[in-house]
């Protein structure tokens, strides 16, 4: 049963025999023609097929159902009163009529694995409307950290539910059962029922919940809601995700099984030069080898304490169950790795073998385990809808958008994505979209001129920042097949100030921006020199606190290379006064929204210190056994910043006395506003793709998305004629030839036969 019994939660129905079935049937298809829009809530059990890979993540693709569960409304006898009935196997496909039926709205958490279930059952309930409850919870509230059903439902509804793994205390003959390998038939036939059914009715319960709050939050003066975006978007964006899963990705597993063998010979040179240095064997993935090697002292008396470098542990592990001990994580390593001697030289051996050993779990033996296991010979990413807070898709099992890129790809991970016989691939992007949007927001006037006489940007700003250089050889330089000397530094000059706008637009720091620029030994002591001398020693001494292994001498290079850093940042800003102007205009909006809405319309908050805005946040709890949260939905005030689309970024620190929280909500509230609207424009874009009638008939299909790139995959004969509508529904991704800013996007596209092609 479940957690804590509520007098308005239902009692479960179970579906026994046929007559029950069809009763059922007719009772629900009669519900979704007379209550037309409302929704019914629907779930699937299945029986847990997984993926033979790492984490064995669920199989979507190919599992089918066990039992299966329906909730709604019945307004029969004049009220409303939910009901909620769990179905065998046996009845899914006799309820095809109402699962394909037109007029009905279906909600399920993450809609698109039940989606796939229904599909594998040869039923297409992407005839009716399927409202995914996952994608309404990350657009209501876009920073959370969990979306499970389970935490929602609680939080916000006061629903406790029984957990999955509870249902395996014991099966029916007694023994202890095993989540994931005990078929649900085996289990307590009355708990199965419960769960599932409880599963379609809070699912039903929270996208109720959602829907009301979307439909109260208005993101245009004109009275646009974010359930208006929500149905106009993200409804059928979701339908493309699940089309981009089912069709999955082509992958040369001959090609890939080619590499390993290469990966694993370097991985044991490395690791033999390793025992080497070390003087003993050490296993690269132990942590408490690695933290021995390291922060051990090099001479001891204990017999049970190997010697090492006798460094200074940077940090701690948070211990857990046992004690903390040194970390040897990414960061420690890489704090290790810039050292001198031998231990710094093992560090960069240690990282280099993690590399390789990611390679070749992540993007070798993972694609060829998965490619063997589905019967299509494809990989089929998961694609998260929401899953970047400033809304940009996410993919996992594969994570097909953290593949390396052909300029870094030293294996050629993306030469195994090839076209099948007959076919080719269509790889597209925008070109420079980020700085692109940046000028549209800010109405930097030389950014704009600059963008519209079609000037590469990142040359341009070159030729205005550094003395001496024009735009014309700086941009000839970018193309030069083999450059001289000079063309080499401009080069170099180029991709610096492409790291400055980037870095500045994700809200990077000088001294990480300084990690991403070339930076000479001379211009970071000349900056040195000019510092105040107290200031330098301050933040030299905040350099060896944060990081214990670096010497005086580093740290002051370090210190020095960001004052370097701080001074193009400047120049940039005196390059492009409005980009400035918008940077720290953002967060003061995203402060005034914290006190008026879109409307205009005060908001109010417990802690404002201003005496002319009384407090009356009307803290509620609307649902019993729910989170006491505000009108609005949410637990905390906040400021927010919207996209193009007007989708929310909800900022709770953008006012917070510490500069630590307020400072990252201040980055984010830019970052949001460019990254979001990148995330509206492919959002928009793939939803053109996808709707053109010219490229179904053709048989385009799309198949990934990596932030500002889509890659196709087309029959051979109508790649050229593809390849012009892709470009024009990218270049205008909301309606047929209307620039979304007021600076062209133009995007650079390539028919290719294996996606290493596209450079």
């Amino acid at each position: 049963m479940s957690v804590e019994l509520r007098q308005d939660v239902p009692l479960p129905e179970y579906i026994e025999t046929d007559e029950q079935a069809r009763e059922l049937l007719r009772f629900a298809v009669r519900k979704v023609e007379t209550d037309v829009g409302d929704m019914i809530g629907w779930d699937t059990e299945t029986h847990a097929k997984h993926i033979p890979i790492k984490k064995k993540p669920p199989d979507p693709i190919t599992d089918t159902v066990t039992f299966w569960s329906l909730c709604f409304a019945d307004t029969s006898s004049g009220e409303r009163q939910y009901r909620r009935w769990c179905l065998q196997q046996q009845h899914f496909l006799m309820f095809a009529e109402l699962l394909e039926h037109p007029m009905a709205c279906f909600t399920a958490w993450n809609a698109k694995y039940d989606a796939h279930i229904a599909w594998n059952c040869k039923v297409n309930v992407w005839n009716a409307t399927i409202i995914d409850g996952l994608a309404m919870a990350q657009l209501h509230d876009e920073n959370r950290r969990e979306y499970s059903l389970k935490v929602r439902a609680r939080e916000w509804c006061g629903l406790h539910m029984t957990p999955y793994k509870s249902l395996f205390d014991m099966d029916i003959h007694g023994n202890k059962a095993q989540e994931f390998k005990t078929s649900l038939y085996d289990l307590d036939l009355s708990l199965v029922i419960d769960y599932a059914s409880y599963d379609a009715f809070a699912c039903l319960y929270a996208a109720e919940w959602i829907r009301d709050k979307l439909t109260a939050t208005v993101i245009h003066p004109n009275g646009r809601t974010l359930w208006d975006h929500f149905c106009e978007f993200e409804i059928p964006f979701t339908r493309t995700l699940w089309r981009m899963e089912r069709r999955g990705l082509a992958v040369d597993v001959p090609y890939l099984k080619e590499q390993v063998p290469k990966v694993e010979h370097e991985i044991n040179e490395l690791e033999r030069e390793i025992n080497r240095i070390a003087g003993r064997p050490i296993n690269t993935n132990s942590p408490k080898q690695l933290g021995a090697l390291f922060f051990n002292p090099a001479k001891t008396k204990d017999p049970d304490k190997k010697p090492g470098f006798g460094l200074m542990p940077v940090k701690m592990t948070k211990g857990g169950a046992s004690l903390p001990q040194p970390s040897t994580d990414e960061e420690v390593m890489t704090l290790l790795s810039e050292t001198v001697g031998d231990a710094g030289l093992l560090a960069q051996h240690i990282l280099r073998c993690r590399k390789l050993y990611k390679i070749k779990s992540t993007y070798m033996e993972a694609l060829v385990a998965m490619a063997e296991y589905f019967p299509d010979g494809r990989v089929h990413p998961n694609f998260h809808q929401f899953g970047a807070r400033t809304g940009r898709v996410s993919t996992s099992n594969p994570n097909s958008q953290n593949l390396p890129r052909p300029d870094g790809d030293e294996f050629g991970i993306r030469k195994a994505f090839t076209a099948p016989p007959g076919k080719k691939l269509i790889v597209s992007d925008w070109e420079q979209l980020e700085m692109r949007i940046m000028a549209d927001r800010s109405q930097d006037a030389k950014m704009i001129a600059a963008i519209r006489e079609g000037k590469d940007l990142h040359s341009f700003t070159a030729g205005e920042m550094e003395p001496g250089v024009t735009y014309e050889e700086v941009a000839a330089a970018k193309k030069a097949e083999t450059p001289d000397d000079r063309q080499k530094w401009l080069k170099g000059l180029r991709q610096s100030m492409k790291a400055v706008g980037f870095g500045i637009i994700y809200g990077a720091g000088p001294g990480k921006i300084a990690e991403n620029i070339t930076i000479s030994e001379e211009d970071a002591a000349r900056a040195l020199m000019v510092m105040d001398p107290d200031d330098r020693a301050n933040k030299v001494a905040k350099k060896m606190k944060d990081n214990p292994l670096l010497a005086a001498d580093q740290a002051e290079r370090l210190v020095g290379d960001a004052e370097v850093a701080r001074g193009k940042i400047a120049a940039y800003f005196g390059v492009f006064p409005r980009v400035k102007a918008f940077m720290d205009g953002t967060p003061n909006n995203c402060r005034h929204n914290m006190k008026h809405d879109l409307l205009g319309n005060p908001q109010y908050r417990p802690d404002h210190s201003d005496p002319n805005v009384p407090y009356n946040w009307d803290v509620t709890q609307d649902r019993d056994g729910a989170q006491p949260m505000t009108r609005t939905g949410h637990p905390k005030p906040f400021g927010f910043v919207q996209t193009y689309l007007g989708r929310y970024r909800r900022l709770e620190d953008i006012d917070h006395r510490q500069y630590q929280y307020r400072g990252h909500a201040e980055r984010e509230s830019v970052n949001t506003i460019i990254q979001g609207t990148a995330a509206d424009m492919a959002k928009g874009a793939m939803l053109r793709v996808e709707g053109n009638k010219d490229l179904n008939l053709m048989g385009v299909q799309l198949l990934n998305q990596i932030h500002d790139e889509l890659v196709l995959e087309v029959p051979a004969k109508h790649a050229e004629a593809a390849l012009r509508i892709v470009i024009e529904c990218m270049e205008h991704p909301f309606e047929e030839g209307v620039d979304p800013l007021c600076v062209p996007t133009p995007v650079d596209a390539h028919i290719v036969t294996s996606w290493n092609e596209a450079k």
